[in-house]
């Protein structure tokens, strides 16, 4: 007959583990994406632009880009993420064409486009997105608005029945 002798768990084993899923825990976690972003930035003055996004809670954004001495451009769309990447679809009912969508990976806070529509948003793509500092929530809904409040981002867009 056989018998086998119960294994003993060394302390220095389960240090070791512990150690090991704090240094690579089993999974990454998604970074928390906030309400408003902006990024500016071209090579000359012609090219130059100001992109800032909103992102709501119920998966609306509203993109507006102004470029040097043009008139600004807005743009509807949803946004969804996934992990560290957010892919933004723009809303065929409002835009003819639909641009590609934008496609950002959140790295240290930071929205990187990855994937975008040239024609859109430029050959060499938008600026990097930085979030607007302090508290800054997402707004329940940003699919009615016309404009961002660029005046005061913090403040709520300006819509259609707005005189502001």
């Amino acid at each position: 007959m056989c018998t086998i002798a119960p294994m003993r768990t060394h302390p220095f084993l389960i240090a070791a583990l512990i150690l090991l899923g704090a240094i690579h825990p089993p999974a990454a976690h998604a970074e928390k994406l906030k309400g408003f972003y902006a990024g500016s930035g071209g090579i000359a003055a012609e090219v130059h632009r100001v992109l800032i996004v909103e992102f709501a809670a119920d998966g609306s954004v509203i993109l507006q880009q102004k470029w040097h001495d043009k008139d600004p451009q807005t743009w509807h769309a949803n946004w969804k993420q996934q992990k560290n990447t957010v892919t933004i679809t723009y809303d065929p009912a409002r835009h003819n064409p639909v641009p590609q969508p934008l496609v950002l990976n959140i790295k240290n806070g930071t929205l990187i486009p990855t994937s975008w529509d040239a024609l859109t948003l430029g050959p060499l793509g938008p600026p990097q997105l930085t979030p607007f500092g302090g508290k800054n929530p997402k707004a329940g809904s940003v699919a009615s608005c016309q404009a961002l409040n660029t005046m005061d981002p913090t403040g709520t867009c300006v819509t259609w029945g707005s005189n502001r």
